[in-house]
């Protein structure tokens, strides 16, 4: 009896190293390789980037960057990776990455190989929100791995778009009937901004 009991929990702890050899979450793949020679890293908790945006907020002038103020406010978490000279994360690893979480609700938003170089930004969302945002940017020389969760709504995004638009037309004005037959337009000019 005590052979069996020390043969399954033998086969336990082996199943457990092999299941833990290949990271299947954003936290496992971030705390297997930030240690790692080379390697870069720093994390940012949510209240943190939700007390700076707050605080940014109140002392910035330009609509864009408002905006985009008001949505760090909506991140939870993040986690930053990155190496410069010598990657020491293989591309095998980051494939094997990229396949675990897809099969975990991540979606590919966009994918990028030229080369040995491979760009991957990633999703997963919950009830019309972005829930988890990575991106990936793999080569033989360099990695970049940034891991954001947030509680962004798709109207969030909507809106700093169209704030970058509006700001970028309030320079500009259609011309009237007279001006486009042939005469140059009249364009405003944008005044500097600090």
């Amino acid at each position: 009896m005590r052979t069996i009991i020390i043969i399954a929990i033998l086969g336990l702890f082996t199943l457990s190293l092999s299941s833990c050899s290949s990271p299947k979450t954003t936290a496992q793949f971030y705390h297997t390789h930030k240690h790692k020679q080379g390697v870069t890293n720093f994390k940012v908790p949510g209240w943190l980037v939700w007390m700076g945006g707050g605080l940014a907020q109140s002392l910035v002038q330009d609509p864009e960057a408002k905006a985009g103020l008001r949505l760090a406010r909506k991140v939870k978490k993040l986690r930053f990776m990155a190496t410069e000279g010598d990657n020491p994360i293989t591309a095998v690893e980051v494939s094997d990455f990229v396949s675990h979480i897809r099969t975990s609700g991540f979606e590919d938003l966009i994918m990028v190989k030229e080369g040995s170089s491979t760009v991957h930004i990633l999703s997963r969302e919950r009830k019309d929100k972005l829930r988890n945002l990575v991106i990936l940017v793999n080569d033989e020389d360099e990695f970049v791995y940034m891991d954001m969760k947030s509680r962004l709504k798709y109207e969030d995004l909507s809106e700093l778009v169209n704030t970058i638009l509006e700001s970028e037309g309030a320079g500009q004005r259609e011309p009237t009937p007279e001006e486009s037959e042939g005469e140059e337009p009249v364009v405003a000019k944008k005044s500097p901004q600090a």
